[in-house]
Protein backbone atom coordinates (compact mmCIF):
# COMPACT_ATOMS: atom_id res chain seq x y z
CA UNK A 1 0.00 0.00 0.00
CA UNK A 2 1.41 3.38 -0.91
CA UNK A 3 2.04 6.13 1.60
CA UNK A 4 -0.12 8.42 -0.55
CA UNK A 5 -3.12 6.14 0.08
CA UNK A 6 -2.56 6.33 3.86
CA UNK A 7 -2.53 10.13 3.86
CA UNK A 8 -5.75 10.17 1.85
CA UNK A 9 -7.43 7.88 4.36
CA UNK A 10 -6.76 10.34 7.19
CA UNK A 11 -8.70 13.07 5.42
CA UNK A 12 -11.77 11.05 4.50
CA UNK A 13 -14.68 10.52 6.86
CA UNK A 14 -15.78 7.14 5.51
CA UNK A 15 -14.10 3.82 6.37
CA UNK A 16 -11.50 2.63 3.88
CA UNK A 17 -11.18 -1.04 2.97
CA UNK A 18 -7.79 -2.37 1.94
CA UNK A 19 -6.07 -5.71 1.68
CA UNK A 20 -2.84 -6.46 3.49
CA UNK A 21 -0.14 -8.91 2.39
CA UNK A 22 -2.10 -11.90 3.76
CA UNK A 23 -5.06 -10.96 1.53
CA UNK A 24 -7.32 -10.34 4.50
CA UNK A 25 -9.52 -7.31 4.57
CA UNK A 26 -9.19 -4.80 7.34
CA UNK A 27 -11.30 -1.77 7.94
CA UNK A 28 -9.44 1.33 8.90
CA UNK A 29 -11.94 3.89 10.13
CA UNK A 30 -11.15 7.53 10.58
CA UNK A 31 -14.69 8.72 11.15
CA UNK A 32 -13.91 12.29 11.98
CA UNK A 33 -10.44 13.44 10.99
CA UNK A 34 -11.20 17.06 11.81
CA UNK A 35 -12.17 16.23 15.39
CA UNK A 36 -8.99 14.17 15.73
CA UNK A 37 -6.93 17.08 14.45
CA UNK A 38 -8.66 19.53 16.82
CA UNK A 39 -7.95 17.27 19.81
CA UNK A 40 -4.35 16.91 18.70
CA UNK A 41 -3.93 20.70 18.41
CA UNK A 42 -5.59 21.28 21.80
CA UNK A 43 -3.27 18.80 23.51
CA UNK A 44 -0.26 20.30 21.76
CA UNK A 45 -1.21 23.79 22.95
CA UNK A 46 -1.56 22.49 26.52
CA UNK A 47 1.87 20.87 26.30
CA UNK A 48 3.43 24.13 25.06
CA UNK A 49 1.61 26.49 27.47
CA UNK A 50 3.69 28.53 29.88
CA UNK A 51 3.13 28.00 33.61
CA UNK A 52 0.85 30.65 35.07
CA UNK A 53 -1.84 31.55 37.60
CA UNK A 54 -4.40 29.43 35.73
CA UNK A 55 -2.32 26.30 36.40
CA UNK A 56 -2.00 27.15 40.11
CA UNK A 57 -5.74 27.77 40.39
CA UNK A 58 -6.58 24.53 38.56
CA UNK A 59 -4.25 22.54 40.84
CA UNK A 60 -5.71 24.14 43.97
CA UNK A 61 -9.31 23.51 42.93
CA UNK A 62 -8.56 19.90 41.96
CA UNK A 63 -6.52 19.42 45.15
CA UNK A 64 -9.27 20.71 47.41
CA UNK A 65 -11.79 18.47 45.67
CA UNK A 66 -9.55 15.43 45.93
CA UNK A 67 -8.64 16.11 49.58
CA UNK A 68 -12.21 16.56 50.77
CA UNK A 69 -13.44 13.56 48.80
CA UNK A 70 -10.67 11.27 50.06
CA UNK A 71 -11.08 12.56 53.62
CA UNK A 72 -14.79 11.85 53.46
CA UNK A 73 -14.24 8.32 52.14
CA UNK A 74 -11.30 7.15 54.26
CA UNK A 75 -11.51 8.99 57.60
CA UNK A 76 -14.66 7.16 58.67
CA UNK A 77 -12.76 3.93 59.36
CA UNK A 78 -10.76 5.54 62.16
CA UNK A 79 -13.72 7.62 63.31
CA UNK A 80 -15.89 4.52 63.60
CA UNK A 81 -13.40 2.92 65.99
CA UNK A 82 -13.21 6.07 68.10
CA UNK A 83 -16.98 6.49 68.14
CA UNK A 84 -17.34 2.93 69.38
CA UNK A 85 -15.30 3.87 72.45
CA UNK A 86 -17.31 7.05 73.00
CA UNK A 87 -20.87 5.89 72.38
CA UNK A 88 -20.69 2.17 73.23
CA UNK A 89 -18.27 2.11 76.16
CA UNK A 90 -20.87 0.58 78.48
CA UNK A 91 -22.15 -2.08 76.07
CA UNK A 92 -22.24 -5.58 77.59
CA UNK A 93 -19.63 -8.26 76.86
CA UNK A 94 -17.58 -8.24 73.70
CA UNK A 95 -19.70 -5.45 72.20
CA UNK A 96 -18.08 -2.94 74.54
CA UNK A 97 -16.22 -0.14 72.80
CA UNK A 98 -17.38 -1.32 69.39
CA UNK A 99 -19.87 0.30 67.03
CA UNK A 100 -22.57 -2.26 66.16
CA UNK A 101 -22.01 -3.85 62.76
CA UNK A 102 -25.27 -2.68 61.16
CA UNK A 103 -24.74 0.92 62.24
CA UNK A 104 -21.11 0.80 61.13
CA UNK A 105 -22.12 -0.63 57.76
CA UNK A 106 -24.75 2.06 57.10
CA UNK A 107 -22.48 4.94 58.09
CA UNK A 108 -19.63 3.65 55.91
CA UNK A 109 -21.96 2.64 53.08
CA UNK A 110 -23.62 6.08 52.95
CA UNK A 111 -20.62 7.45 51.08
CA UNK A 112 -20.69 4.64 48.54
CA UNK A 113 -24.41 5.15 47.99
CA UNK A 114 -23.84 8.87 47.62
CA UNK A 115 -21.03 8.27 45.12
CA UNK A 116 -23.26 6.08 42.96
CA UNK A 117 -26.16 8.53 43.03
CA UNK A 118 -23.80 11.46 42.47
CA UNK A 119 -22.03 9.86 39.52
CA UNK A 120 -25.28 9.27 37.69
CA UNK A 121 -26.97 12.50 38.76
CA UNK A 122 -24.09 14.91 38.31
CA UNK A 123 -22.89 13.10 35.18
CA UNK A 124 -26.28 13.68 33.61
CA UNK A 125 -26.34 17.32 34.75
CA UNK A 126 -22.79 17.87 33.50
CA UNK A 127 -23.77 16.60 30.06
CA UNK A 128 -26.73 18.99 30.03
CA UNK A 129 -25.31 22.09 31.75
CA UNK A 130 -21.56 21.79 31.25
CA UNK A 131 -18.82 20.09 33.20
CA UNK A 132 -17.16 23.28 34.40
CA UNK A 133 -20.33 24.62 36.03
CA UNK A 134 -21.28 21.29 37.62
CA UNK A 135 -17.76 20.67 38.95
CA UNK A 136 -18.01 23.93 40.90
CA UNK A 137 -21.38 22.85 42.35
CA UNK A 138 -19.96 19.41 43.24
CA UNK A 139 -16.97 21.01 44.92
CA UNK A 140 -19.14 23.26 47.10
CA UNK A 141 -21.37 20.30 48.05
CA UNK A 142 -18.44 18.07 49.02
CA UNK A 143 -16.81 20.84 51.09
CA UNK A 144 -20.04 21.63 52.96
CA UNK A 145 -20.84 17.96 53.56
CA UNK A 146 -17.30 17.16 54.69
CA UNK A 147 -17.39 20.00 57.20
CA UNK A 148 -20.88 18.95 58.29
CA UNK A 149 -19.70 15.40 58.84
CA UNK A 150 -16.61 16.59 60.71
CA UNK A 151 -18.75 18.61 63.13
CA UNK A 152 -21.63 16.13 63.38
CA UNK A 153 -23.07 15.61 66.82
CA UNK A 154 -26.28 14.72 68.57
CA UNK A 155 -27.89 18.13 68.29
CA UNK A 156 -31.18 17.17 66.64
CA UNK A 157 -33.89 15.53 68.70
CA UNK A 158 -34.52 11.92 67.81
CA UNK A 159 -31.41 11.57 65.65
CA UNK A 160 -28.25 9.93 66.88
CA UNK A 161 -24.81 11.03 65.79
CA UNK A 162 -24.75 8.07 63.44
CA UNK A 163 -27.87 9.28 61.59
CA UNK A 164 -26.39 12.77 61.35
CA UNK A 165 -23.22 11.25 59.88
CA UNK A 166 -25.26 9.14 57.46
CA UNK A 167 -27.04 12.26 56.20
CA UNK A 168 -23.84 14.31 55.79
CA UNK A 169 -21.94 11.45 54.20
CA UNK A 170 -24.61 10.66 51.64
Amino acid sequence: MSSNHKSESLQGAAPIHHADSASTHKVVAYQDAQAYEMRHQALASIDQAKFGWFHVKACLVAGVGFFTDSYDIFAINLCSLIMGYVYYADAPGTAANTTPTKIDMWVKGATQLGCIVGQFGFGYLADRLGRKRIYGVELVIIIVCTLGGAFAGTTARGLSVYWILFIWRF
